[in-house]
């Protein structure tokens, strides 16, 4: 991920240090995120959990890191704008007591709120097919089909590295990214994704939410948070065997409006 003369100590130690460089609370979003990256490589993904579980320790990572982070956010946002905004994490489970059974297709849909008053407001949303990567990892044609043709630019793969030499953070990559290793072999039902594949052509989820999503490179942008919440949510998805059981959600700027819902289980607004 970096080239052969950096210390990759010294740009990790530095990246924490000076932040991305980005906005001041961009950086404490960051902070957050690669904690959370930090304490799944540690914690979890050395126990070889399947690829829902991991899912699953990642989501409660994030909303855990995202909250601790919430006091230094808002406080850094009185002494930039007077007033103190918020940063949030919200997850959803979309599976309504498991009446849907997940198929195939995303594993998780992800939304990204930045909400900033000096910045320009961005909705961006992605759905994601998570993959264990031990050296190398086969990917399903029909499952990769069926997740590029529904979703375009917002189809992408994070891969949970278990190798123990290296242990990377979850690393992002885009659908299309993988589409000419997927068209290299037509009689085959998979294909294969390696590490050196994913670490020259990936980025780690903390840095790719803000760099890639935030920056509007990735994902797809959506008219309000109500459209990208009706993209995961909405019956059609169902018949295209996309149903979703998981949604997460980060608004960084404010605060998400969450309620109970017979219906539902949880009615969330922004």
């Amino acid at each position: 991920m970096c080239d052969d003369d950096a210390d990759p100590i010294d740009m990790v130690q530095s990246l924490f240090e000076d932040g991305l460089g980005l906005h001041p609370l961009l950086d404490i979003a960051f902070s957050a995120f690669a904690r959370a990256e930090a304490r799944l490589g540690l914690r979890f993904i050395p126990q070889r959990s399947h690829e829902e579980r991991l899912t699953g320790h990642l989501i409660s990572e994030l909303e855990a890191a995202t909250q601790m982070a919430s006091e230094t956010f808002e406080a850094e946002a009185v002494k930039r704008y007077s007033e103190p905004l918020h940063i949030d994490f919200v997850y959803s489970d979309l599976s309504q007591g498991g009446h849907f059974e997940k198929t195939t297709g995303g594993d998780f849909g992800l939304i990204l709120v930045i909400d900033l008053p000096d910045r320009p407001k961005l909705i961006r949303y992605a759905a994601i097919q998570a993959k264990k990567l031990d050296g190398s990892t086969s990917m399903d044609k029909f499952q990769f089909d069926t997740l590029s043709s529904n979703f375009g630019e917002a189809a992408a793969y994070l891969f949970y590295d278990c190798a123990f030499a290296t242990l990377a953070p979850p690393m992002m990559v885009s659908a299309a990214d993988m589409d000419s290793r997927r068209k290299a072999k037509d009689d085959t039902k998979s294909f294969a994704a390696d590490q050196s594949f994913v670490f020259q052509n990936g980025l780690p989820l903390s840095l790719w939410l803000l760099t890639e999503l935030g920056a509007a490179k990735s994902g797809v942008s959506a008219h309000s948070f109500e459209s990208a919440m009706q993209t995961f949510t909405h019956s059609e998805r169902q018949k295209n065997q996309l149903t979703f059981s998981r949604l997460a959600m980060v608004s960084i700027g404010r605060r998400f409006n969450v309620r109970p819902d017979i219906e539902r289980g949880l009615n969330i607004t922004l």
